[in-house]
């Protein structure tokens, strides 16, 4: 299922292997990743594409393990995520849609408002 056929080139597993954050195959990682989890993001559920019927969220491919703590762009270190559950693993902003207009605020207040209502609750324990 992901062979030479896909455009994954393994050797670009490792990110040493290339210049930029994201290697040159990076979206037919991606792809074959929203493939392999059926187009839903593992957290919440959420679905894209045909799967959701209504062209659903946008997904974003995650590592597991992140690339600073030594992680790779294998395909067993990526899950599928929804643009919100993606922005709360990280606690800002993520994705291309980053930095782009009224889109972006939106984004920024959901973020701080999870971030806020993590510290109440932890307040209230």
């Amino acid at each position: 299922m992901f062979g030479r056929r896909s455009g994954i080139n393994g050797r670009f597993d490792d990110p040493r292997a290339h210049d930029g954050k994201y290697p040159p195959d990076w979206d037919a990682r991606r792809k074959a990743v929203y493939e392999r989890d059926y187009y839903t993001c593992q957290q919440c559920g959420r679905r894209s594409g045909s799967h959701a019927g209504d062209g659903g969220v946008v997904l974003h491919a995650h590592h597991r393990q992140s690339l600073r703590d030594g992680g790779w762009h294998h395909l067993g270190n990526l899950v599928t995520v929804c643009q919100y559950c993606h922005d709360g693993i990280h606690g800002h902003p993520t994705g291309s849609g980053y930095g782009v207009g009224g889109f972006n605020g939106l984004r920024v207040l959901r973020t701080a408002g999870r971030a806020f209502l993590r510290g109440l609750r932890w307040v209230l324990r």
